[in-house]
């Protein structure tokens, strides 16, 4: 292609998930019923004019005057390893649509880079093999999350690679948009994409680019990496600790046009910097008790606090009580949001709005949610659950399902049918609560939450209790190969 000649033909499409291995025994395998599926005009309809990675692609292709082929996306919650059958469901509803788009210049693919097919299969490598045999000369462009675990056959079948910097993730239409553009650029003889990785003997763990922090130091290292002459993309992968595969690692990917001296130079300068600081992104643990008088110490004001070790967008249960239990002794004002409890959702609604109802909340995955809460509650409102993300994923529609707002003492539950993070305010909005009206505002999120609720406050913690999604996770029981790696091994494995 060159010149003025046709419109590039481009497929748009993807399939993600972020995928704990360790939730298998508390969850089950993710089935199909957990993805959230599109395609042809309801993938636009769904995507256009969002901030996230099929909607970067899609303004990528508008100004490269593209003719878009939506084939399929499917993404699911972060959860346990998805079952053999989904996946080549789900599969085979992707290469349907792409036989459908005939011989394409362009393929770019929304991926998450942790999927796992059970028990222990690269979901992101399967797909990229099967899209490459049916599409051999297009060009193939893979943006994938900060959490990737990014093993060297990836690059094998992928023309360009891009990651997020940012963690909260509030660049994933940037960074796709950029794959999209150097894809389009290759398409046309512009540029001739050439990837350079490190993979590292180590996993981090969730490690938020705040101002100081280690992870902001990398990240600010890879963007000026990116300003040099000849590198076209850097990307630091903190890899995913919650998935105990031979997959699971940090690594760094470059491209660069057509020199592949130069990827591998700038991947081993990040890889290097990284082992240098790898001491400073160990977590400190900060227990529920103590985060709330540490809360409660900082003077008036709203505090939000995470519950760091039940993140549904890390695979947690979403129903880990030991945060909520601490919250229910603060005399002052609270609100939690949300807990995965559908067997209290059902019975607030066969209640209905004013009733008072005993309830046995969360606790329901054995240590990976602690003991339910037993109380009395009052059901203050019924709805949906239908938001629209107002930070990171701006513009995309979240479903937690039929939710309730009850009051236990001082303390208001969002209590949720569907297991889902808490990115931002607004499923507090939808249930009546204002954050600024409560004195702590907890939330099931490790680190994107810091994003949607900095209008809200700038003091914010997060909370560490026992779970398989932990923080500390050198202290999670795993016996495959990543305890091998730092910081469960202080003297990790080649890689």
């Amino acid at each position: 292609m060159s010149g003025r000649g046709p419109a590039p033909r481009a497929a748009v499409g993807g399939l993600v998930h972020e995928s704990s291995t360790f939730m298998v025994d508390h969850l089950g395998t993710a089935g199909l019923a957990a993805f959230s599926c599109h395609h042809g005009p309801d993938l636009l309809a769904e995507f256009t004019g969002t901030a996230t990675v099929t909607g970067g692609y899609l303004d990528a292709c508008a100004s490269a005057g593209a003719r878009v082929h939506p084939a399929a996306h499917a993404r699911a919650e972060p959860g346990p390893a998805v079952g053999a059958d989904t996946y080549r469901e789900l599969e085979e509803r992707l290469l349907s649509r792409l036989r459908e788009a005939g011989d394409c210049d362009v393929v770019l693919l929304d991926l998450h880079g942790a999927g796992v097919v059970v028990p222990d299969r690269s979901m992101d490598v399967a797909v990229l093999r099967a899209v490459r045999a049916l599409l051999p000369r297009a060009v193939l462009a893979v943006t994938m999350d900060l959490h990737a675990n990014v093993p060297a056959e990836l690059l094998d079948l992928a023309d360009v690679v891009t990651g997020f910097h940012e963690y909260p993730h509030t660049d994933a239409a940037d960074r796709s948009r950029l794959a999209g553009e150097l894809a389009f650029a290759a398409a046309r003889g512009a540029v001739t994409p050439v990837l350079g990785q490190r993979r590292l003997p180590m996993l981090l763990p969730p490690s938020p680019t705040v101002a100081g922090s280690p992870a902001a130091e990398l990240r600010d290292l890879v963007r000026e990496i990116e300003r040099r002459p000849g590198v076209l993309a850097c990307t630091l992968f903190h890899g995913f600790p919650y998935a105990d595969t031979e997959q699971a690692a940090a690594s760094v990917v470059t491209v660069t046009d057509g020199d592949p001296a130069l990827a591998q130079k700038c991947a081993d300068e990040v890889a290097d910097r990284l082992m240098t600081a790898r001491e400073r992104f160990r977590t400190v643990p900060l227990p529920p008790e103590r985060a709330i008088r540490q809360a409660l110490a900082g003077g008036p004001g709203t505090v939000v606090i995470g519950d760091g070790s039940d993140n549904p967008g890390c695979g947690g249960t979403g129903d880990s009580t030991y945060l909520l239990r601490a919250l229910l002794d603060v005399p002052e004002p609270t609100c939690f949001a949300t807990l995965w409890d559908p067997e209290t959702v059902a019975a607030a609604v066969a209640a209905g709005v004013g009733a008072t109802l005993p309830v046995r909340l969360g606790g329901r995955h054995s240590w990976a949610s602690g003991p339910p809460v037993e109380a009395e509650a009052t059901v203050r409102a019924i709805t949906d659950g239908l938001i629209v993300q107002t930070a990171m994923r701006r513009g995309k529609r979240a479903d937690f399902g039929t939710c309730a707002r009850i009051t236990v003492g001082t303390c208001d539950v969002i209590v949720a049918s569907q297991r889902r993070q808490v990115l931002d305010p607004e499923i507090l909005l939808l249930h009546g609560c204002v954050p600024e009206r409560y004195r702590i505002a907890a939330v099931k999120s490790v680190s994107h939450f810091r994003a949607g609720f900095a209008a809200v406050t700038d003091r914010m913690l997060v909370a560490d209790a026992p779970g398989p999604t932990a923080r500390t996770i050198e202290h999670i029981p795993r016996p495959g190969p990543t305890r091998l790696l730092w910081p469960m091994s202080e003297r990790p494995a080649p890689h």
